[in-house]
């Protein structure tokens, strides 16, 4: 009986598989997340004298009182942090650079292994340079530690290699999904954010699995609650005034999305071209997000507990004006963390930004249009559906991020105006995506080449491409005719028949090589031909006839009727296999 556990053949189907996962995603979050504020403290709070509002899911209270007793000192710790993180990044870990759910995104399409020295490294590179004050997100870095121990787990159970890819991707999610206490849009995301336009559908049941394991485990250390607090009036129906501010806020959100992009790759080019080693860069980037940070402080960390006081309409440190100037800050905090090397994600800047760019949208139709305000045309609804629309068109990822709004905040009476919001958004914010790691379908991804072209081979009959239209010869034709008619017509081998077209011999361009020293013109076709050539059917999938060439190390082959009578009907090759798997066909 022991001898049957041990041999036991593990899959990324079988329940304890994704269990595994998740406890392990569970546990690193939870030091993640307390790495984070450790570093918080050391940096902001120690070093700054300044106490950053934390969201409630976090241990946050809607009572805040602003406190940044020494602000020159933030562009001294933001540059300090990167410093630190340069050092690691170059020395020991250099996939840790940068935004951890494209690093994970590509090492799913590359089918490369990651091990828990990434997660270890990602961690703490991602810890310093958000608590420091940097801005980054909590997503890159979880979701690159969560791949991490999903292609260590399908390595520890010695899981195919499809099996371990599958692993990474149901990591990915259940980071992301503990974190965020947001299990179901963690496991979506798992099978959404790998394309810009496909879904990775084998990895849903064993994500949700994953998620919801990491998601007890980290809510068991902070508590339940969803990562916001929000209060909404009780609904009373969807006016004409809330459809065209939610149909402006989409299409907003898709620029601010765009912008956001141009503005990353700007910096990482400017970066990639500053003249300075490698350790310093961040260290550059991190200063400049200082002395953002030092008149904008939402500008500085994860920018959730300022979020979480504008959800609450306490606009006590954040007036209208300072909301809509700190969109563009932010954005400009968030390309100078990433672009500069810094570690980290783009998913909390993305909701920062949005939430900021749903607050400007409010203000706008509120105050200046004077739209009625309504239990969706609010304040809190317009900051919630902004986050979440801004990161769905930055990343591509609609679907989980319109569960992930009922997740985060408990509020799913935003559902509605949240779809018509990300759906515009999504459909206006371009081709770019934030991810440059991510192809547009699974037919663009090298992990699934070979089964599309299994199933495509599979698809087509040799009778489909088959040439019809065969060029024979004679067997008492002589070897010189042959080859002057083989080189005529450009063909490397003849199918040769009688009369009645039975093939009863193949001859082809490595048959003449042996005649060279012969008499040309007495030696005939029937001497030196194949007797016994590979034949073929015309109902063999093309799948089943490259094997048949690969076996016998054969390009082309004669297509007959039936292999008793040998009527010939056809003639394939290669070729014509190669036409129909780049699309000529």
């Amino acid at each position: 009986m022991f001898k049957n556990i041990l041999n036991y053949r593990f899959n990324y189907l079988n329940p304890f598989v994704p269990i595994v996962i998740g406890i392990f995603a569970g546990i690193f979050g939870v030091f993640f997340l307390k790495a984070i504020h450790f570093f918080t403290e050391i940096f902001l709070v120690d070093f700054a004298g300044y106490h950053p509002p934390r969201p409630i899911g976090e241990g946050g209270s809607l009572y805040y009182q602003f406190v940044m007793e020494h602000p020159y000192l933030i562009p001294i710790s933001t540059a300090l942090g990167g410093l630190l993180v340069g050092i690691m990044v170059h020395f020991f870990s250099p996939e840790s650079a940068g935004v951890g759910t494209d690093a994970a995104i590509k090492a799913f399409h590359e089918r490369k292994e990651l091990g828990l020295k990434t997660a270890f490294w990602k961690l703490i590179t991602s810890a310093i340079t958000i608590g420091s004050g940097q801005v980054s997100g909590k997503e890159g870095p979880i979701a690159l530690i969560g791949a991490s121990i999903g292609s260590f787990v399908g390595k520890l159970f010695n899981l195919s290699e499809k099996e371990r890819n599958i692993a990474l991707a149901v990591g990915l999610g259940a980071g992301i999904g503990g974190v965020f206490k947001a299990p179901f849009a963690g496991a979506i995301i798992s099978s959404e954010v790998f394309y810009k336009k496909d879904f990775e559908t084998e990895t849903l049941i064993p994500a949700f699995i994953a998620s919801f394991v990491a998601f007890i485990i980290v809510a068991s250390v902070f508590g339940f609650s969803p990562l916001f607090f929000i209060h909404l009036p009780p609904f009373t129906g969807f006016s004409l005034y809330d459809a065209v501010g939610y149909i402006l806020l989409g299409i907003i959100t898709s620029l601010i999305a765009r912008l956001m992009i141009f503005a990353l790759d700007t910096a990482r080019e400017t970066f990639e071209r500053l003249e300075v080693h490698p350790v310093f860069k961040p260290a550059i980037g991190g200063f400049l997000v200082g002395m953002i940070g030092m008149t904008v402080p939402i500008a500085i960390g994860t920018g959730y507990g300022w979020l979480q006081l504008i959800m609450m309409n306490n606009l006590e440190f954040f007036p209208p004006w300072k909301i809509v100037i700190s969109v563009f800050l932010v954005i400009a905090a968030f390309a100078l963390t990433l672009g500069s090397g810094g570690s980290g994600g783009v998913f909390g800047p993305s909701l920062v930004i949005g939430g900021l760019t749903g607050a400007s949208v409010y203000f706008f139709l509120h105050d200046l249009l004077n739209f009625p305000e309504s239990s969706t045309l609010n304040l809190t609804a317009f900051t919630v559906v902004g986050m979440v629309a801004t990161f769905a068109a930055a990343a591509k990822a609609p679907l989980s991020t319109i569960i992930l709004v009922a997740e985060i905040t408990g509020g799913y009476q935003l559902l509605v105006p949240a779809t018509i919001s990300v759906a515009i958004s999504h459909f206006l914010s371009g081709e770019k995506s934030i991810f440059k790691s991510q192809v547009d379908t699974k037919l663009d991804s090298p992990v699934h080449q070979d089964e599309f072209k299994y199933m495509l081979l599979n698809r087509y009959r040799v009778k489909d491409v088959m040439e019809r239209e065969v060029i024979t010869i004679h067997p008492d034709a002589t070897v010189l005719y042959a080859s002057k008619f083989m080189q005529e017509n450009r063909i490397s081998a003849l199918p040769v028949v009688d009369k009645e077209r039975h093939l009863i011999g193949m001859i082809s361009s490595n048959d003449l090589i042996k005649a060279c020293n012969m008499d040309l013109d007495k030696i005939t076709v029937k001497d030196l031909m194949n007797p016994d050539p590979v034949c073929i059917t015309q109902d063999l999938t093309l799948f089943e006839t490259m094997s048949i060439f690969i076996e016998n190390n054969i390009g082309v082959a004669p297509v007959v009727n039936n292999k008793k009578e040998k009527l010939l009907i056809g003639i394939i090759s290669d070729y014509d296999i190669g036409k129909v798997l780049t699309g000529k066909v």
